[in-house]
């Protein structure tokens, strides 16, 4: 979601000011913060640790649809437009796929007036693409091709805006809580280009959720056995149970000290760091990238 949210973001300060600063969580602590992006990731709606090499981030804008490849001081590697052309794309994940050792898992899910209907909402997988194999450069954007995977919400549309994949192709999204509560849906595999019906399977938050409290991304570990479901103001770190997802001892993070100007990505990598993603302000806050540890 854009910067049209922005002057309400200002206006939950009175909701966030009554909240705890410190981080607390799993021994969270921060490495690296207010690293600064681009002014050409001013949107950075989501963040995901590259299959291939995590030494690389994939990060992109929720407005059109180009894919950037970053270091982790903020460095932009290479830029990527995707076809079939994106609407609103909110999150993004790397997983193990059948075509390629590694895609990209795209979601084009965002719908802030919640109408789009079945078929329009779609997640889109791309080849992850790897270093030296003819990185665009200096400026240049490289083509990524995608499959488009058409779905449908059992209840009705929903404004999604995290997803995360477990590396058995396992594909799930969690609503925003915009209107309604914070749902869970799953994929039933294998994808395929007919339109599919997602599986409700868990409701985290019941009811809509305050904006502070309203989800703007989600992450899977490597090895499945961890999921991040971040919102505005904090951090939620889950094991993966069945269907389910259960909060972790001491899983609530609080994102406060950290002073995004809109919080919305988070990846996890193998190491126990967790990457924060934010867009820029209305009041120029540039975008920006901090780096927690965590004992996950």
């Amino acid at each position: 979601m854009g910067r049209r949210i922005a002057a309400t973001m200002a206006a939950a300060g009175a909701v966030l000011a009554c909240a705890p600063v410190a981080l607390a969580g799993p021994d969270c602590v921060p490495l690296h913060t207010g690293i600064a992006l681009s002014g050409e990731i001013d949107e950075s709606s989501g963040l995901t640790v590259g299959g291939a090499d995590p030494s690389v981030l994939w990060t992109h804008n929720d407005d059109g649809s180009a894919l950037f490849a970053i270091d982790r001081v903020g460095t932009i590697l290479g830029r990527w437009s995707i076809q079939p052309r994106l609407r609103d794309w909110e999150d993004i994940a790397a997983a193990p796929c059948p075509e390629s050792e590694w895609c990209l898992y795209l979601a084009d899910t965002g719908d802030n007036a919640e109408r789009r209907p079945a078929g329009t909402i779609r997640i889109v997988r791309v080849p992850e693409p790897r270093l030296g194999d003819a990185w665009p450069v200096d400026g240049e954007v490289g083509l990524l091709r995608g499959e488009a995977f058409p779905l449908r919400l059992p209840d009705g549309p929903r404004d999604i805006e995290a997803l995360f994949v477990l590396p058995e192709g396992e594909l799930r999204l969690v609503t925003k809580g915009r209107n309604h509560g914070v749902a869970v849906y799953r994929y039933p595999p294998p994808l395929r280009p007919d339109t599919v019906e997602m599986a409700a399977v868990q409701e985290l938050f019941d009811g809509a959720q305050p904006l502070a409290n309203q989800v703007t991304g989600a992450s899977a570990s490597r090895d499945g056995s961890t999921v991040a479901v971040r919102t505005y103001q904090s951090l939620g770190l889950y094991r993966v149970a069945g269907d389910s997802l259960a909060l972790m001892e001491n899983g609530l993070v609080n994102l406060r000290s950290l002073a995004e100007s809109q919080g919305e990505a988070v990846a996890l990598d193998g190491g126990g760091q967790v990457l924060l993603s934010s867009e820029g302000g209305f009041l120029g806050t540039p975008p920006s990238m901090n780096i927690l540890r965590c004992g996950i």
